[in-house]
């Protein structure tokens, strides 16, 4: 098992980095290609950190929740550990992530 999680892990992390190269690129041509001309760029704004420093603390929490359990011997030794810990650690981003979302920020968005 071990040894097939060594295997997928770095695949499927090459996969993702050119697949999101290929469709970022594949983007580009198809809005330099039905605009005539480079995309063009909106004003530049200030960039909410809160956000994404929300997702940070999530992610961290929870490390630290999945970390206490396993001390505290919930989290028993079995086939089925990896999924706890990753569906505990999604739970919290996820969360996370909605919350972020929720948090109005005083800057305008622009459209377009």
């Amino acid at each position: 098992m071990k040894e097939l999680v060594g295997i997928l892990v770095p695949a499927a992390l090459c996969a993702c980095v050119t697949l999101s190269i290929y469709f970022v690129t594949k983007f580009r041509y198809d809005a330099i290609k039905t605009l005539g001309g480079p995309i063009p760029r909106s004003p530049k704004s200030r960039f909410s950190w809160k956000r994404t420093g929300i997702v940070v603390l999530g992610f961290s929490i929870g490390l630290l929740l999945v970390g206490m359990l396993q001390n505290l011997n919930v989290i028993q030794d079995n086939d089925s550990r990896g999924f706890f810990i990753i569906g505990t650690i999604t739970f919290c981003v996820g969360a996370s992530l909605f919350i972020a979302d929720r948090i109005n920020t005083n800057e305008e968005e622009i459209d377009g």
